[in-house]
Order: C-alpha cells, then structure tokens, then sequence
C-alpha cells in the first residue's frame, strides 16, 4: 500500500519492473462502500495486460454503526448525500492529478473505472476533469442525477449492471443509460443475470471496452 505519498492511499500493479518514468496507459478502479483499495486489485490481470492499475482507497472511513468502522466510503447515503460527495470530488479530482505527474502516462491513456459508488465517481469525475480520458467505466454503478456532471459526447464509456442487483437497482442502471444516450454520449451498455457484484463475462466485457479504447 502507498500510503502518505498522494492525496490518497492505494494500491498499485504494474507490468513487472516497470517504473515509474515508464509511459504506459494507466487505469483507475474505484472501490465501492465498504471495501479498499485491496478490494478489486486482483482483477488487474483480467482486466489487461501492459497496463499501470491505480486502486484507490476513498477519503472516509466507512461507519455503518457508532464505533464500529471497515473500509472506507465516497460517500454517505444512496442517492449520494451532497456534501460528502462533492468533497471526495475535489479530492478524487486533485488525487488523479497527482496520479498523473507521478507516473508517466500516453497522452490520452487514461481509463476512470469503479464499482457500485465508485463507479458513480467514475461518471462524476470523469466528466469533469481536464485530463482527456479515453473512456469511463461503471461496473455495478450509476449516474449521480442529483449534481450530474456536464456531459458530452467526446467521451466513451461502458456501464455493466447485473439484473439481480438489490443494492443498487437495475433500474438506476437502465435510466441512467437514457440520460447519458439522451446526451450524445457514445455508451455501451451490458446487463448480466448477477447480484451487486462482478463475474469473470462481466469482467471480460470491462477487459474488452479497455482493450479498445487504449490500445
């Protein structure tokens, strides 16, 4: 875990010995509530080759009860609570770039990807930030309809939703599919017949969007 050398902790994998001077794409994974940066590391080898992975660990420790805390949190309540949310964007918006200074990256190879909240923070970062990205990843996950951010065509992005999703409905999926369409904004969208989870079909559909839009 790097700990204090960003604005966040996380966890990185890398192509073996690369350094840091090295240019490769480099590809964000946003946990989801609850969980860390170690959560969704070991999907970097599904997820593609030759690549630099950046995991994340979100700016609040997660508190379902007085006292008692595991993991960490984006942000409080579904829909996201303002507040919270609009700060882990400025940090999250201020981490990225910290990210990219520290590591050298190909001009445009850059993938925002999360799950569940932090697939909600891919959509509403990614928007926002100068940074030109090369697409947007939202595994398990929706648009923030509360504060959305300024959407655009110029930029790709692939949401992947199970139908069996009691966490976050597969509704949120199907309306914030509309709403980015009604846009102009170049989706692909996949449903899968899963829980709020991840399967080794949806993670090739995710290993295949990053394939084609960094390579």
């Amino acid at each position: 875990m790097h700990e204090a050398d960003l604005s966040l902790s996380y966890e990185l994998r890398a192509p073996s010995g690369a350094a840091d001077s090295d240019p490769l794409p480099l590809v964000f994974v946003l946990h989801g509530r609850g969980a860390d940066a170690r959560d969704l590391a070991d999907l970097a080898p599904m997820m593609g080759d030759g690549y630099r992975f950046i995991f994340p660990n979100a700016p609040e420790p997660f508190e379902p009860a007085p006292g008692f805390q595991f993991g960490y949190t984006w942000f409080d309540g579904w829909p996201a609570e303002p507040n919270s949310s609009r700060n882990s964007r400025i940090v999250l918006m201020r981490f990225i770039d910290e990210t990219l200074q520290r590591y050298a990256t190909p001009p445009g190879k850059v993938i925002l990807s999360g799950f569940s909240q932090g697939g909600l923070m891919s959509l509403d970062v990614g928007f926002r930030i100068q940074e030109k990205l090369a697409g947007i990843v939202v595994m398990s996950g929706a648009l923030y309809e509360d504060d959305p951010p300024p959407l655009s065509s110029a930029l790709p992005v692939l949401i992947v939703h199970g139908t069996q999703d009691d966490m976050i409905p597969v509704l949120a999926a199907r309306r914030s599919r509309r709403i980015l369409e009604s846009h102009g904004v170049e989706l692909e969208y996949h449903e899968f017949p899963m829980g709020h989870s991840v399967t080794p079909e949806s993670i090739a559909v995710v290993a295949d969007f990053i394939r084609r839009q960094l390579n």
